[in-house]
């Protein structure tokens, strides 16, 4: 079955499987990382459209999970990354309403209106949800600690097969059994 790749303008919702596919993990992956979205930035609801539904998710969902897949690939914690991708989306894609332009009338008609845009507003980062504090050791300590590990096992490996080989030998030079008293 192909995969259709989802472009920028598509307004469609993804189911979690459908989205975990695009993203190249396993569904329950992104629901696992879209519980920690959640509760980092207190919004239950924040994939769900409506109360006790199911996730849904849109494109730009898909590049902010991505975003966050690439900084964990690159050492940072996951909940860091998913705070920073999240947190930084959220900062600058906040929705303002836009002011309607006015209607000229006679009056006015030499007056140019001026058109609607929408108003910018910086974010205090002071005001912005903290970022999770990791809980355990980063990937770089844990990988430093995987070639530890990988380290010892070798060695304990080659040292059992030193005693295996050692065991083989006594094995063929053990005593002959008394009826072969003239073998030496």
């Amino acid at each position: 079955m192909p995969t259709q790749t989802i472009s920028p303008e598509q307004d469609s919702e993804l189911v979690a499987s459908v989205a975990a596919e695009q993203l190249g993990i396993k569904a329950v992956t992104l629901r696992k990382y879209s519980t920690m979205v959640e509760k980092q930035l207190n919004d239950e609801n924040r994939f769900r459209p409506a109360d006790n539904s199911h996730r849904l998710y849109t494109a730009a969902d898909l590049k902010t999970f991505q975003a966050a897949i690439e900084l964990a690939e690159q050492g940072t914690t996951l909940a860091t990354a998913l705070g920073r991708a999240f947190g930084a989306k959220t900062a600058t894609t906040t929705k303002q309403p836009i002011a309607k332009p006015t209607t000229m009338t006679q009056s006015n008609k030499s007056e140019k209106v001026p058109e609607a845009t929408p108003t910018s507003k910086s974010i205090d980062p002071n005001k912005m949800a903290p970022a999770a504090k990791p809980d355990g050791p980063s990937n770089a300590e844990l990988y430093k600690q995987q070639e530890m590990i990988i380290r010892r096992l070798d060695s304990l490996s080659e040292r059992l097969n030193q005693v295996l080989v050692r065991l083989d030998q006594q094995a063929s030079q053990a005593a002959k059994p008394w009826w072969h008293f003239w073998e030496k």
